[in-house]
């Protein structure tokens, strides 16, 4: 049984944060929470990479996962300049470090539209997906099991991509798209480490 999926072109449209989840029916991923942690987003963590100073932030908001806003393509963080999404050229899906807009040349800080899902024995389902602006017709998501040295003992087991021109990751699960759930806490810490 396999979902029908229906674009819808329209702009993706959110003032309000949420958390991100994978969107990979039959598969060992299908409803993973996604967390920030060193510039990426990853499955399989205990939650977000995070920072709120005392001095400016008590402490950091009780929310569950990282939050993100803008159609997946800020942070929702505090930190004075924001910290942007964005695809690199390898297709990783990453994140600013505060208080720089730096990215690779060649990134891509857009792409991103809502599909809609139906499914035979199921709910209609509101996904994002992502979608090349330059023409390549290279599109959509997959989560990886490349993670890096640095991040044994996290629980790190994959990291998203998107599939750019530039993408060459082996061994990597589909997934149709990223569920957005909705949160009432407007920005998830000071940064996002």
């Amino acid at each position: 049984m396999y979902p029908l999926v229906f674009l819808a072109y329209a702009g993706v449209i959110s003032a309000a944060t949420f958390t991100i989840a994978a969107f990979a029916p039959n598969s060992e991923v299908d409803g993973a929470l996604l967390n920030a942690m060193r510039q990426s987003f990853y499955i399989g963590t205990s939650g977000p990479a995070t920072f709120c100073p005392s001095s400016t932030v008590p402490s950091c908001p009780d929310v569950e996962g990282t939050l993100v806003t803008g159609g997946f393509t800020a942070m929702a963080a505090m930190v004075p300049g924001g910290q942007q999404v964005y695809v690199s050229p390898n297709g990783q899906v990453k994140y600013t470090v505060a208080h720089t807009a730096f990215m690779p040349q060649g990134s891509y800080t857009d792409g991103w539209f809502n599909k809609t899902v139906v499914q035979d024995c199921g709910s209609i389902i509101e996904i994002l997906d992502w979608l090349a602006t330059d023409g390549s017709n290279s599109g959509g998501l997959a989560l990886c099991p490349k993670v890096a040295d640095f991040l044994t003992g996290t629980g790190a087991s994959h990291s998203l991509y998107a599939r750019t021109p530039g993408f060459n990751q082996d061994d990597c699960i589909d997934v149709m798209g990223l569920v957005q759930q909705s949160s009432n806490a407007a920005y998830g810490c000071w940064q996002y480490l």
